[in-house]
């Protein structure tokens, strides 16, 4: 039995002996470190009492199944000699002599708790990712990335180092992947966004049919995250429902290590459609506002407008009529008729660009972006209110930045801001005794400042509330003015804001993106 005990000792697993009535025979040393009982304290012990064996069903039962059977195996929890639980697999063997009585029950054990727990919390992140996976209000796709990978990976040893560029150039590379890209998996929330009525009209099928060609720069981006090992994917783009119906999504790709070396990427895709159309009527109504306050900035003009008008008109009737005198002539000086002629011609455009300047801010349109110059804008603007401001002894002073960069913008909003902030100042310096509107504009980084100043009384304690709805320190005025600049500069990715003026009036400032193109002096036409 000796030797026998020093060759059990060398054994790693856990080997015990015990007799039919389960008392312990032998205990080696790898059952002294697992159970934390030395050997002289489990010998002739009760095994299952010892280690408060407990099994799914009675220990009884096993031990009969044992000796009808001559063996059995399975998992066990038992306790160590500090109490703590192990989860055993455990295999029992029935020794008998040559006349069939038993001899001894030889058991071999092997920790599993760190195995079982291991499983455990998969079987737990399974069972949650898959909740998850079905219950989320969002569209789920797994889907197979193996065939793309192998399309991928050997482009680097061929020394292909921007597959951005390179898939750009090679435009059946990219379909082959795309064609590549299985689903393996949606949830429910991806049949009802795409129109399905059964899993197996999306399940195995390629991803190529869901993408639009102005799209699939997206799906090309998933391709670069991808190799350039970036965890996660997030962009705005448009896919294509089984009917054929384009919808607007926030597609994102999730780009794990683990989900990498299984080959399969995870897709989220969420319906904006109803918020793309949402904010699109916003805008209309934005547009109608900004429509209702134009109109309603030349009612206030109307007289200064009418002026500006007829003095050509005046002048046109002056010509014409000196004109008429002198062909009435007994010799006429065709010279003087022609020079007449030639200042009718003249003051009937001045008529005509008043009249085609008015239009233009009344006018009812989409908005339309282009490349502008904020210089010439803003001195078209100033020429507009030339006649307002003069009337109202405004002398205006103008800093313009020569090299400033362009905006891309609408015309007709952004004159209606610079209009409506110079109408503001000059009304704001009604009962001042010096009148001056400055405007200027500066480039800073990516940014182009213009800034209207006055040298009125300056901004009041509620100057907070001016881009408040409603809310107007004008008599009779609407409130809506500011506001709708403020919307106009926050739709063309700027801003507008009030402070103080360093020489006391009041001072707006409007921020807009720059467009960096070859740089230009700039000459004005007032200098």
């Amino acid at each position: 039995m000796g030797k026998a005990a020093d060759i059990l000792d060398l054994v790693q697993e856990s080997v015990v002996t015990r007799d039919a009535q389960g008392l312990i025979l032998s205990w080696n040393k790898a059952s002294e470190t697992l159970y934390g009982v030395p050997r002289s304290q489990a010998l002739g012990r009760d095994l299952h009492v010892l280690l408060a064996t407990e099994h799914e069903g009675p220990i009884e039962q096993l031990e009969a199944q044992l000796l009808a059977e001559g063996r059995w195996s399975g998992e066990l929890t038992r306790r160590t000699a500090g109490g703590e639980p192990l989860i055993l697999d455990i295999h029992w063997t029935v020794e008998r002599d040559a006349v069939g009585n038993l001899v001894r029950i030889i058991e071999t054990a092997r920790d599993i708790t760190r195995r079982k727990a291991a499983e455990d919390a998969l079987r737990l992140s399974e069972y949650r990712y898959r909740n998850m996976f079905q219950a989320m209000a969002v569209a789920f796709w797994e889907v197979d990335f193996t065939a793309v990978g192998a399309m991928l990976i050997p482009l680097r040893d061929q020394g292909v180092t921007d597959l951005r560029a390179y898939l750009l150039a090679h435009r059946a590379f990219f379909e082959e992947a795309l064609d590549k890209t299985i689903v393996l998996d949606v949830n429910e929330k991806a049949l009802e966004l795409f129109g399905a009525t059964d899993r197996s009209e999306l399940i195995g099928k390629s991803t190529a049919r869901y993408w639009t060609r102005s799209s699939e720069a997206v799906y090309l981006e998933a391709l670069v995250a991808t190799m350039e090992r970036r965890p996660f994917l997030v962009a705005d783009t448009q896919l294509v429902r089984l009917d054929g119906r384009a919808i607007d999504v926030i597609f994102t790709v999730s780009l794990s290590q683990e989900a990498r070396k299984r080959g399969v990427m995870l897709i989220g895709v969420i319906d904006v459609s109803a918020q793309k159309a949402a904010e699109a009527a916003l805008a209309k109504v934005q547009a109608e506002f900004a429509h209702a306050a134009r109109v309603s900035m030349l009612g206030e003009l109307t007289a200064s407008i009418a002026h500006e008008v007829n003095q050509p008109l005046a002048a046109i009737a002056t010509s014409g009529s000196a004109t008429l005198r002198w062909l009435a002539a007994a010799t006429p000086d065709l010279d003087e008729v022609r020079a007449l002629a030639s200042r009718i011609v003249a003051d009937a455009g001045r008529a005509a660009d008043i009249i085609t300047r008015v239009r233009a801010m009344a006018e009812h349109r989409e908005p339309e972006r282009m490349l502008l110059s904020l210089n010439a804008l803003i001195e078209e603007s100033l020429a507009f209110l030339g006649p307002e401001l003069r009337a109202q002894h405004v002398e205006t002073e103008l800093q313009l930045d020569a090299y400033l960069p362009q905006v891309m913008a609408d015309r007709t909003q952004v004159q209606q801001i610079l209009v409506n902030l110079a109408v503001n100042a000059a009304q704001a310096m009604a009962e001042a005794p010096f009148r001056r509107l400055r405007v200027s504009t500066v480039s800073r980084g990516d940014e182009i400042e213009l800034a209207v100043e006055d040298s009125g009384p300056g901004l009041g304690p509620d100057a907070e509330r001016l881009f408040d709805s409603f809310y107007t320190t004008k008599q009779g005025g609407m409130g809506m003015g500011l506001p709708i600049c403020r919307s106009i500069a926050a739709a063309h990715g700027g801003r507008i804001e009030a402070g103080s003026s360093p020489s006391g009036g009041a001072r707006f400032t409007v921020t807009l993106p720059a467009i960096q193109t070859i740089p230009t002096s700039y000459s004005s036409s007032r200098a």
